[in-house]
Parts: structure tokens; C-alpha cells; sequence
């Protein structure tokens, strides 16, 4: 703590340095001013806690300066010490804000009663500020949660009540009579796995990039409102209350706008003009359900405003009907055979001219689940529980095999079909030996490339299990998920680091595997409860 005495006599000011008991009390800065303006000054500079302070004094008295104080400094302590006892002067100085006025010559232990009674008045202030300023930083951070959530029950038909809307209305500043609205839903799970992996560490800065471009281009909540559908993560909704014909021109300032940011351009489903708040959850499912029942076979259309009809019955392109010829393929462990199971199903599908981005997806699941159940019943443990699933998986999008231009990607399909089929029939066939066991294996390859940039998936590849397999086992050996396992490796190793004053907190992060500095200090401060320069400072302080 610092304080500062002000008067014009310096014995004086030597005089109450000698008296005052500032170690005991916590203050281990002392700064002299000899009249009001050297100390408005000194305040201003250093911000002290506690100020004594003569009345009497040339040029700006202590009576102004108290004035000054109160507007700018107003959590500074002040006592005042004065020669003269005058009823205006105490009144003035209880007006302003003084704690206490002291009579020359001051006693020790008055002075220092004085003083502690300040320290303490300012330590209980200074505890209620922080905790205000806790308080309001996490409103703050809620806050755009909070909103998504009211949002999330609109769409959903469960927030439409007069309450809600009008809560809807103080909140966000909607529109009191928006009369129609119309949707458009986009979906973050229909950009392409090179775009996604660029965000595996920190998935939240790509809905944070696509909402930010989306809230830049609608000018006001008069306009509409976008927000992420928290019960459906991948999911941006915009709440458009123009006219029907403005919401494509600003569909296209938005894509234009995600170009610039994240080098991709987005499909949407858009509804029609519906009533709002009632027409509301109707509009909703009607924009989600055109966004993933596109065609992704066509490449000239990003805004979806129909329903694409299917070209014939999909249901024989099931994986499960031919299941059994994939699992007898991956497990002769023959790359020709495999192709030629997975030829087997793709054919037909080279003959559709319509695949909806839905049943990518279905696909996509259904090829999980088939190569979960093959290893479970292989290792003779019981299924994965959808905790178990889950777990692990980083990036809250389906990771299909679309390209850069949200399409199905044929080649993309049959390559990720051959090589999940081929590791897994690997996995199917490994002999384990009283030497090694898979998940001993994937720890040492952890430690070994720890600085690498990867990713569950890789690791599944890698060593031909599934990741709802390794994120059961991993965690039943090591007591930890594969993920916990490479963060706490990863700080472990940048605490070693940090021992090295000259290598820089950016240049730790790249060296322990986070390319984004601002993600690796919010992991570090989550595990270690201190920020990586507030880590090394103390390790500088242990060594003073």
C-alpha cells in the first residue's frame, strides 16, 4: 500500500514518517507533497491508498485539495493533521470525506490508531469492489449465454409466453411490433474437416467469428438478431424482422464477410414470412430442416428456401446392409478387399442425384456405431455409454466429408470409409503381448509429439481403435481422458520452460503445442490458478 503526506513544513512531514507504524500496517510506500497541487499530482501518478493531509497550507489548501479528492480519488483514505481547531474546518473536511482530524503536535498512538482504522476502512472497500468486479465480470460473460438461452426458447416454442418477450425486449432491445419475421439457419457442421481442424483447440473463436460477422452486418436489433441455438451447438440462427427480399442481400454481406474471416462462404435454410412471437418455432424448423435437407450434390445454391425431393429410396443405402462383408474385408487386413466392400455400397450412391446433408450425417453416425460395436465385441466389455462417447470429441460439429464449398465429396466418403475400416480391422486382429498394450502405446506416442497439433482423431487413426474405445480405456489406465492426459503434459513441460527467463510466453506456447497464446494461458491459469507470467513471476520472486 502507499500513502501520502501532504505538508508544507517538512519536519512535520518527517515527523509523521517517524510516528507512523507503515510496516505493521501494510504500507511500504511513503510520498510527500508540500502543498494541494504537488499533491493532486502525486495522486495521479501513484494512486495511494492513504492521505494525511495539513489544512493550512500555500498555494492550494487542504480544503480544495479534500474537494479534488472526493471527485478524483474518491477510495483514497484521508486523514487530516492541522494546527488549527476550527468547527468550519472539521465540518468541511467530514463533508469531503476525511476519517479523522488530528491536532498538532500528534501523538503516536493516535496517529496510528487513525491510520489502522483507514488501512482497515480501505481493505473492506477494496474487498467489496472485487468482489463487485467479479460479480460483474461473470454477468459479463454470462451475458451472451444468457441471451443465446432466451433465444434458444423462442425457436424452440417454449419462450413465446408475453413475459418472455418482453424480457426479450429489455434484454436485447427488440422491436416492440416486428409484425413477420423469417429464419435462416446455418450450420457449422457443414464446413469441411481443413477448416475445422484450423479451430480443434479453440472451437468457440469460429462461433465467435461467424456470430461477430453476423451481428456486423445486422445494423440494428431492428433489423434482426443472430444467436448460437444452444440445443443445437452447431447451429447460428438469425432472427430476421426486414422484409422477406432484404434477407438475401444480407445473406450475401454475411457470406462475403465470412470469406475475409475464415476463408469460407455458408449454406443456409431460410423460412418464410412468418407471425412473430407465434410463427416463431414453425419458421425455425422449417429454415433448419431445408439447411439439412439440401442437396449437396448441386454447387450453385447457398441459400435454401424448399425442400429438396429425393430421387428414390434411400433406406437400402444403409450401412448396416452390408455390414457384415465390410467387417469380413477390414478384417482380412487386405487394402483391395476393403475397396471392394466400400465400392459395393458407394456404387449406388454415384447413381443419386439428390444426398441431403441429413443423410451425410446419418451415414457418418451410423459408420461409428458400427465400428464401436465391432470393437466392444471384440474386447468382450460392455458398450460404450454416450458419456463415454462423447467425451473426448473437442469440436462440437459432425465432421463430414464435405469440401471447401459445403459439397459431398465422393472420393472424400469412399477414402474416410476405406481407412476407418482398414484401421479397424487392425484393431480386430491385434495380438497383445505382456509387452505392450495399446493405450501404454498411445501414451509414450503422446509424450513423444506432445508438441504436435493433435487431436483424438488422429490418435484413433494412428493406432487403428476407435475414439469412444481409446477415451474408455485411456481413462480406465491412466485415471485420466486422453485429452486431460496431453493438457497436463503440455503445462507440465511449459512450468519447465517458464524456469527460463529469456524464452518468451509465445515461443513456450508454440514449444508445448498451443499456436494460440491467449488459449494456452487460459488452460494454464485453469489448471495452474495462476497465469503463465503470473507462474513465472513467483518462481522469480522464490529466487530473489
Amino acid at each position: 500500500m502507499k500513502a501520502l503526506i501532504v505538508d508544507d513544513e517538512k519536519h512535520v512531514r518527517d515527523a509523521i514518517r517517524l510516528l507512523g507504524h507503515w510496516d505493521d500496517l501494510g504500507i511500504d510506500t511513503l510520498l510527500e507533497a508540500a502543498d494541494g497541487h504537488e499533491a493532486a499530482a502525486a495522486i495521479s501518478a501513484h494512486q495511494p491508498e492513504i492521505v494525511l493531509s495539513d489544512m493550512r497550507m500555500p498555494g492550494q489548501d487542504g480544503m480544495a485539495l479534500l474537494e479534488w479528492i472526493s471527485v478524483h480519488a474518491p477510495q483514497s483514505k484521508v486523514l487530516v493533521i492541522s494546527g488549527y481547531d476550527d468547527f468550519e474546518l472539521v465540518r468541511h473536511a467530514i463533508r469531503y470525506g476525511g476519517m479523522d482530524y488530528l491536532l498538532k503536535p500528534v501523538e503516536a498512538d493516535e496517529l496510528n490508531a487513525s491510520l489502522s482504522k483507514a488501512v482497515s476502512a480501505w481493505q473492506e472497500e477494496e474487498s467489496a469492489r472485487m468482489q463487485a468486479a467479479r460479480q460483474s465480470i461473470v454477468v459479463n460473460r454470462m451475458r451472451p449465454h444468457y441471451h443465446d438461452r432466451l433465444l434458444t426458447e423462442l425457436v424452440a416454442g417454449r419462450g413465446n409466453g408475453q413475459a418472455q418477450i418482453q424480457r426479450l425486449r429489455d434484454e436485447l432491445n427488440l422491436p416492440v411490433k416486428a409484425g413477420n419475421c423469417n429464419i435462416a439457419v446455418t450450420s457449422l457442421s457443414h464446413l469441411d474437416a481443413e477448416c475445422l481442424a484450423k479451430y480443434r483447440s479453440h472451437p468457440d473463436l469460429l462461433v465467435f467469428s461467424v456470430l461477430n460477422i453476423c451481428a456486423e452486418m445486422l445494423s440494428t436489433p431492428e433489423e434482426g438478431v443472430a444467436f448460437r441455438h444452444l440445443d443445437q451447438p452447431d447451429e447460428i440462427v438469425i432472427l430476421h424482422w426486414g422484409s422477406c427480399t432484404a434477407l438475401r442481400p444480407l445473406l450475401e454481406k454475411i457470406n462475403d464477410g465470412l470469406q475475409q474471416t475464415i476463408q469460407r462462404r455458408l449454406h443456409f435454410g431460410v423460412s418464410a414470412c412468418e407471425s412473430y412471437p407465434s410463427g416463431i418455432a414453425a419458421a425455425y424448423q422449417e429454415a433448419s430442416l431445408r439447411l439439412w435437407r439440401r442437396n449437396t450434390l448441386q454447387n450453385a445454391q447457398r441459400f435454401h428456401d424448399s425442400l429438396e425431393t429425393s430421387s428414390g429410396n434411400n433406406k437400402g443405402l444403409r450401412l448396416n446392409a452390408y455390414e457384415e462383408s465390410m467387417r469380413l474385408a477390414s478384417m482380412s487386413g487386405r487394402a483391395s478387399s476393403v475397396t471392394t466392400a466400400v465400392a459395393e455400397w458407394i456404387e449406388p450412391i454415384t447413381q443419386l442425384q439428390i444426398i441431403s446433408a441429413e443423410q451425410v450425417h446419418q451415414w457418418m453416425e451410423e459408420l461409428e456405431w458400427i465400428l464401436g460395436r465391432w470393437l466392444d465385441d471384440a474386447a468382450d466389455s460392455p458398450p460404450a455409454s454416450d458419456e463415454d462417447a462423447v467425451e473426448e470429441l473437442s469440436i462440437p460439429f459432425a465432421e463430414l466429408p464435405l469440401d471447401s464449398e459445403g459439397l459431398l465429396s465422393l472420393p472424400l466418403l469412399r477414402s474416410l470409409l476405406e481407412q476407418r475400416l482398414l484401421a479397424a480391422g487392425k484393431a480386430l486382429t491385434f495380438q497383445p503381448n505382456t509387452h505392450s498394450d495399446p493405450m501404454t502405446d498411445i501414451a509414450r506416442y503422446t509424450d513423444a509429439h506432445y508438441q504436435e497439433d493433435l487431436s483424438l482423431q488422429q490418435i484413433a487413426a494412428r493406432f487403428y481403435l476407435s475414439r469412444e474405445y481409446i477415451s474408455r480405456k485411456f481413462k480406465q489406465q491412466f485415471g485420466l481422458n486422453w485429452s486431460e492426459y496431453l493438457g497436463k503434459l503440455r503445462i507440465n513441460n511449459a512450468k519447465l520452460l517458464l524456469q527460463n527467463p529469456s524464452l518468451r510466453i509465445v515461443k513456450i506456447s508454440e514449444m508445448v503445442g498451443y499456436q494460440d497464446e491467449k488459449y494456452f494461458s487460459k488452460v494454464f491459469k485453469k489448471m495452474e490458478g495462476l497465469t503463465p507470467g503470473e507462474y513465472r513471476k513467483t518462481l522469480t520472486e522464490a529466487n530473489t
